[in-house]
């Protein structure tokens, strides 16, 4: 399953620090305010999907500091975007470098390593964000360890970082309950894994058509026929054009 790049975004809009100082409070240099507008405007283009006009404002803050961490993991989340899998890895170990407890950096990179099929380095540093408690976005590492611990059939540990994730109470606690589905089906548990695929097709997931899928064939599999004939029927509705409505046909088919 393709993971949708933007759930990394989720929660890292930042206020800047602008505005009139007074009293005791820290003032700003003319330096300092262009950073921070600029990484607020680079921080907004990733979050529209921008990358190109995120990456013009990141390198103008280069040319006035070149050693801010949010820079380079503003930069990581921008190539990721661009789909520049070696620069935004090396962008988010920069960020780590600039700042050693940056957690949403540990994450990203840890994210991206997961990825490569990096599992021993990615599950260092997707540990240390989880186990931050300072770190507010702590459900995205319990989720990607959860992922890491499938693939690497490590089912036990999968599960528990998976229902941490789902404690987290996130849009993304849907991504959890879909790979419990998938534990669950390893287990030929058919009854769990039907109702964690179910509520992985809900909330933030809602358009997932891995999880719409995956309730058909479990149906199926359960001998549900009528309800998995419509399960599809559904998902050509909801997903035209598609492989998810290409599959649903060929799913029909193999439907006694």
């Amino acid at each position: 399953m393709k993971m949708n790049a933007r759930a990394l975004l989720l929660g890292l809009f930042f206020l800047g620090l602008m505005g009139c100082a007074t009293g005791s409070s820290r003032t700003l240099s003319s330096k300092e305010t262009k950073v921070d507008g600029l990484l607020n405007l680079a921080s907004a283009s990733i979050n529209e999907g921008d990358y190109i006009s995120a990456l013009e404002y990141l390198n103008q803050v280069r040319e006035l500091d070149d050693s801010n961490p949010k820079e380079y993991y503003f930069y990581s989340l921008a190539y990721l975007g661009k789909k520049e899998v070696r620069l935004a890895t090396d962008a988010a170990r920069r960020a780590i470098h600039l700042d050693p407890k940056y957690s949403a950096a540990k994450n990203t990179l840890g994210k991206l390593l997961l990825d490569q099929g990096k599992y021993d380095e990615s599950e260092k540093y997707l540990l240390e964000a989880a186990n931050d408690l300072l770190n507010r976005e702590s459900g995205l590492p319990k989720l990607n360890l959860g992922v890491l611990y499938f693939k690497t059939l490590k089912y036990a540990k999968s599960e528990k970082w998976l229902n941490l994730a789902i404690e987290e109470r996130s849009s993304l606690s849907c991504l959890a309950q879909f790979y419990i589905g998938k534990i669950r089906l390893t287990q030929n548990d058919l009854n769990h894994a039907e109702k964690a695929f179910t509520a992985s097709a809900k909330g933030g997931c809602s358009a997932m058509s891995e999880a719409h899928l995956a309730i058909g064939q479990t149906l199926a599999r359960e001998k549900k026929y009528d309800q998995a004939r419509a399960k599809f029927i559904e998902i050509q509705r909801l997903f035209p054009s598609s492989d998810a409505y290409d599959k649903a046909v060929e799913y029909l088919r193999e439907i006694p």
